[in-house]
C-alpha cells in the first residue's frame, strides 16, 4: 500500500476560455462522450463495456501565468498542492509560459509541467537555455488529441506521487540513519569511556608494581612466594644478604629443605594449615646460610588465590631475628649471673663481666640500626613517589625512630661503660 495518497489536482493556465472547456471535458466530464471514449479505448485497449471506470481529475484554472502561480503558491500553503500545470505558450499581455513554467518552480519545485504550443516561439534549445533539461517538462503540440491530454495527465500525477513517496523514504531513511548514527555514536563513546577506564587501571596497576619493586628490592626483609610443595615462585634480592644465596639457586629447589631438621616439620604443618584454611600465620624457623651456620627468621604467612579453583601460593615475609635472639638469651643468662651475683656480694665483678659480654653485642646492634637507617633514607625519595600520606609518614617517621633507638643504644653502652668503671675504681 502506497504511503502517499494520489493527488489528481490539475491547473490549467490559458488565456483562451474554450481550452479550459476543452480540458474539462477530457479530464473530468462523465457523461456519454463518444469520441473520448474512443479514445479511453485507444488509451487502455477495452471496449466501452468492460473498460473500468474512468479516472477524474480535480481542475482548476487561470487565464494569466502570474495568476496560475499565485495559485499553486496557495494551494502548496494550504496543504494541498497541484501535482501538474497544462500551461499554455502565449498568453498576453502577461508572461508567457516558459516564464511561468520558471516561476512554478521557483515556488514548487516538484510541480509536473506540460507546455502547451501551436507556435514555434522557442526552439527546443532556447527552451532548454531558459528552463534547464529536467525530467517535470514535457512539450504538447496542438492541436492535442484527447489521448495525449489524458495519458500525460495520468502519468504525471502518478510521477508526481512517486517523487513525493521517495522524497518521504528518503527522509524516513536519513532519520533512521541520523538515529543509528547517534546510537553508534553513543557505543563509540561508552567505548572510548572503557578504553580510557582500562589506561587508567594500567597506569595504576604499573604504578603499584614499580611501588612493590621498589619496595622488595630495598626491603631488608625477605621476601618470599612459595607453592605448596616450598618452591620459591619469587625471591626478593634481600635473600643475598639474609642467606647468602642468589636467587637462581634457590629457584632450583625446595625452600623447605633450608629449614633446620627440628624447625622443618612444626613449619611445613603450619604453612600447609595456612593453605587448607587461607588464615594467616606467624611463626619461626631456621634457615640454613650458604657458609652453613643457622639464621632464625620470625615470619608472616599469608595465602594469595588467582582464582577459586587454585590453590593459592604462600607470600611470606621473614624477619631475621638472629641477633635478637642471641641478644635475648644473653640477656637472661646476664639476669641469673646478676641473682647469683647478688646473692654471693660479687655484684662488682658481675658488672665488669656485663660490660664486657655486651659491649659487643651492643656495637653490633648498633651497626645494624645504622644499616637500617642509612637503608631508610635511600628509600624515602623512592616511597614518596607514591604521594600517599601513610609513605609519607612512614619515610619520615622511620629515620626518627631509628634515630631514638641509636641514642638508646648510645646511652645503655654509656651506662654500662660507668658501671663497668665504678665496679673497678
Amino acid at each position: 500500500m502506497s504511503s502517499i495518497p494520489e493527488n489528481k489536482r490539475i491547473l490549467v493556465i490559458d488565456d483562451n476560455r474554450a481550452i479550459h472547456e476543452d480540458f474539462r471535458k477530457v479530464l473530468t466530464d462523465t457523461g456519454g462522450d463518444t469520441g473520448l471514449e474512443a479514445a479511453e479505448e485507444a488509451l487502455f485497449g477495452d471496449t466501452a463495456a468492460s473498460q473500468p471506470k474512468r479516472v477524474t481529475f480535480q481542475l482548476d484554472y487561470a487565464s494569466q501565468g502570474l495568476e496560475g502561480v499565485e495559485k499553486i503558491q496557495q494551494a502548496r500553503g494550504a496543504g494541498t498542492p497541484f501535482a501538474m500545470a497544462f500551461v499554455d505558450v502565449r498568453m498576453p499581455p502577461g508572461i508567457d509560459g516558459i516564464e511561468t513554467a520558471a516561476k512554478i518552480w521557483e515556488v514548487a519545485p516538484d510541480t509536473q509541467v506540460v507546455i502547451c504550443t501551436a507556435y514555434s516561439d522557442y526552439s527546443w534549445d532556447e527552451m532548454i537555455a531558459k528552463l534547464g533539461y529536467s525530467d517535470r517538462l514535457v512539450l504538447l503540440k496542438k492541436p492535442f488529441d484527447n489521448v495525449e491530454v489524458l495519458q500525460l495527465a495520468c502519468a504525471m500525477t502518478e510521477k508526481w506521487r512517486l517523487v513525493q513517496e521517495a522524497k518521504l523514504k528518503l527522509e524516513q531513511l536519513e532519520r533512521m540513519v541520523a538515529a543509528r548514527t547517534a546510537e553508534l555514536r553513543n557505543s563509540m563513546d561508552l567505548l572510548q569511556q572503557s578504553v580510557n577506564n582500562y589506561k587508567r587501571t594500567e597506569q595504576r596497576l604499573r604504578r603499584s608494581e614499580e611501588r612493590f619493586r621498589l619496595i622488595t628490592e630495598n626491603a631488608a626483609d625477605l621476601i618470599v612466594v612459595v607453592d605448596g610443595t616450598g618452591r620459591p615462585q619469587y625471591l626478593s634480592p634481600s635473600v643475598v644478604h639474609s642467606l647468602g644465596y642468589a636467587a637462581e639457586e634457590l629457584h632450583r629447589g625446595s625452600l623447605f629443605s633450608l629449614i633446620h631438621p627440628e624447625d622443618r616439620a612444626s613449619t611445613v604443618d603450619a604453612l600447609k594449615s595456612a593453605l587448607r584454611q587461607s588464615t594467616d600465620q606467624v611463626l619461626e624457623y631456621r634457615l640454613q646460610h650458604k657458609l652453613g651456620h643457622w639464621r632464625k627468621f620470625e615470619a608472616h604467612a599469608s595465602v594469595v588465590k588467582e582464582g577459586e579453583t587454585n590453590a593459592g601460593n604462600l607470600v611470606l615475609v621473614s624477619r631475621d631475628i638472629t641477633e635478637r635472639d642471641r641478644a635475648e638469651k644473653e640477656n637472661f643468662r646476664l639476669a641469673l649471673q646478676l641473682k647469683h651475683a647478688g646473692d654471693s656480694g660479687s655484684l662488682a665483678t658481675l658488672a665488669t663481666a656485663i660490660a664486657t659480654e655486651l659491649g659487643p653485642l651492643l656495637e653490633a646492634v648498633r651497626d645494624k640500626v645504622r644499616f637500617a637507617e642509612e637503608g631508610a633514607r635511600k628509600l624515602q625519595p623512592l616511597v614518596r613517589a607514591d604521594q600517599t600520606t601513610d609513605a609519607e609518614y612512614l619515610a619520615s617517621e622511620v629515620p626518627k625512630a631509628l634515630a631514638e633507638c641509636q641514642a638508646s643504644i648510645e646511652r645503655i653502652t654509656d651506662v654500662l661503660a660507668e658501671i663497668a668503671t665504678n665496679a673497678t675504681g
